[in-house]
């Protein structure tokens, strides 16, 4: 079964993922290999073809706009019928748009999976979202986004998780808390600062996006115990995974500058990372985050925009050593349902089932 897994997203050189929605297209596209002849496609400058990380990848010619997750495709390769199926990610693209209208006149199956990525396109003002026949959701909440005509046509689908590569690692942790995310208000990185204080260590991990909340946010750190790993390599990440006493994701709806997010959080990548690790989390109850973490199990769940809460369930984990053992060890045990081959597994069933 040939299979096209599309992210339509603009890279103007190599591949240079933003965030974890696009890694999960390209951990998908690794993890379907032994179920399914794939092809990973992304766009830029022109076209290219090769192998990227063990996975056929084309890159298509594309026109940039001012939202990388949101190209004019030059060329509509990947939406050819040679493919048994199309597997667009992101709902409000133009990629998505033009997938939809080519599979439907050729009658073969399209599946979308939104990611909360994207930008201006004629899905909604069109009703293109009508046409597509198969929708793969990542979080119960994400499929809730969906319109309620599409909800009907979507499977829930929960994941992914590299076991190995995410071993359980019982070593002694340090007093520090960790947040892995792109640098965006509705991430919530203000709330921890302002929670942690004066007296507990904190990292924040990821991609600047937001340039003018970075530099809010080193405003807010002077003088704390707080350090910046910016554009850090996996295999950083997964050390602070290992050190760190708790993982915070303190995502919000509502950011520190008034700033609506409504679909923020479609899962949370990094605190299954976290949990397979051993480390437990604490998140906020936003998005599809609370699916994943049972509260007082493996983690804390507490009300978004309190910093004070957040520093309660912080000082309860970090100060109770045979709680946080616990929590890390039922956390990894919940993350092997979540593994890649696991879910490579029920998304190729799926496909089986359009192709069929």
């Amino acid at each position: 079964m040939r299979v096209a897994l599309i992210l339509p997203a603009f890279f103007p050189n190599d591949v240079d993922f933003m965030g974890g929605g696009d890694r999960y297209v390209h951990k998908l596209s690794q993890a379907l290999r032994p179920y399914c002849d794939v092809t990973f496609f992304t766009f830029g400058p022109e076209y290219r073809e090769g192998m990227f990380e063990g996975v056929r990848h084309v890159v298509l010619p594309g026109r940039p706009s001012a939202n990388p997750d949101n190209p004019l495709p030059l060329t509509l390769a990947f939406a050819s019928s040679r493919f048994d199926v199309v597997h667009v990610f992101h709902l409000r693209t133009i990629v998505t748009n033009i997938a939809t209208l080519v599979r439907r006149a050729t009658r073969r199956p399209l599946v979308v999976t939104d990611l909360g990525g994207g930008g201006r396109s004629a899905t909604f003002r069109l009703q293109l979202y009508r046409l597509i026949p198969a929708y793969i959701c990542i979080s119960d909440f994400s499929r809730s986004l969906l319109p309620s005509q599409a909800r009907a046509r979507a499977v829930v689908i929960k994941g992914g998780i590299d076991p190995n590569r995410f071993a359980y690692d019982d070593r002694p942790r340090q007093r520090q808390v960790l947040q892995v995310s792109r640098l965006m208000p509705h991430k919530g990185q203000n709330y921890l600062i302002e929670a942690a204080g004066q007296n507990l260590a904190v990292v924040i991990a990821g991609k600047i996006v937001n340039r003018a909340y970075y530099e809010d946010l080193r405003k807010m750190s002077a003088g704390k115990p707080v350090r910046f790993l910016i554009d850090v390599d996996d295999g950083a990440i997964l050390d602070e995974y290992r050190r760190s006493a708790v993982t915070v994701q303190a995502s919000v709806y509502r950011d520190m500058y008034g700033g609506s997010w409504p679909t923020s959080e479609l899962l949370g990548l990094p605190l299954l990372e976290s949990m397979s690790v051993g480390t437990p989390v604490v998140c906020t109850n936003v998005g599809g985050m609370p699916e994943f973490v049972r509260d007082g199990v493996t983690g804390f769940v507490v009300p978004p925009n309190e910093p004070a809460a957040l520093r309660r369930r912080l000082d309860e984990v970090i100060d109770d050593r045979a709680l946080a053992s616990s929590m890390g060890r039922a956390g990894h045990e919940d993350m092997a349902q979540y593994s890649w081959d696991s879910v490579a597994r029920r998304i190729s069933a799926e496909y089986a089932r359009l192709v069929a």
